[in-house]
């Protein structure tokens, strides 16, 4: 004697039952149907925008929910092609989320272009490590040209890579072996740290003139 059903009739609702479930029910699943001996199939299609909207789903919760996949830059100062700046400037960088620790080692100023001496300084970030401020130990030479530099492999706290291509239109220029004549700082350029090259490039330029 068959024993009785207690889901005939969908008294339980057929997204809730299971194989070998509770209620005794003697069942099977294949794919997106229920197949039941007592009763007809019941298949639930999924459409493609569903399937899509569940992809979508998860490549969401996979990414990087900590912040962009490149690190940014905001805001440059003094501004780039600025004239007339004071000698007694600071030269400050702001980020779009905080920096690595130890990123200041790859900016410097350099009096003239990027071959000319770097201009001594002490650099410092503030609490969230979004701003750099570096105070040349000196007053600046007045009517001189100075660039910031600006290495291409500073990294952000979650050690994204910066994205330069767009600094261009922020006034920057990108700095080549070429312009460096060989040395940095005095030193040769292979000597230069893994901080100040990414690809073919060793970061970008930011001029300014002091008044």
């Amino acid at each position: 004697m068959m024993p009785t059903r207690r889901d005939r009739g969908n008294a339980v609702p057929a997204i809730a039952r299971t194989q070998d479930g509770s209620d005794g029910a003697d069942r099977s699943f294949t794919g997106n149907c229920f197949t039941d001996p007592l009763e007809p199939p019941m298949c639930r299609p999924i459409s493609l925008a569903a399937m899509a909207g569940i992809a979508a789903l998860t490549l969401s919760a996979c990414s990087d929910s900590m912040g962009p996949a490149t690190a940014t830059l905001t805001t440059v100062s003094p501004t780039p092609a600025a004239t007339a700046v004071a000698t007694s400037t600071t030269i400050t960088l702001t980020f779009g989320q905080p920096m690595m620790a130890g990123m200041e080692q790859y900016m410097d100023l350099h009096q003239g272009g990027i071959g000319g001496p770097a201009v001594p300084m002490s650099c410092g970030w503030s609490p969230d490590f979004t701003t750099l401020t570096c105070t040349p130990t000196n007053p600046l030479a007045a009517g001189t040209q100075f660039t910031i530099h600006v290495g291409a492999g500073m990294t952000d706290a979650q050690n994204h890579m910066m994205d330069m291509n767009d600094w261009t239109t922020m006034g920057g220029q990108w700095a080549t072996s070429g312009m460096m004549g060989g040395t940095h700082a005095g030193q040769p350029v292979g000597m230069m740290g893994a901080g100040w090259k990414h690809g073919s490039y060793y970061g970008m330029l930011f001029s300014f003139t002091t008044a």
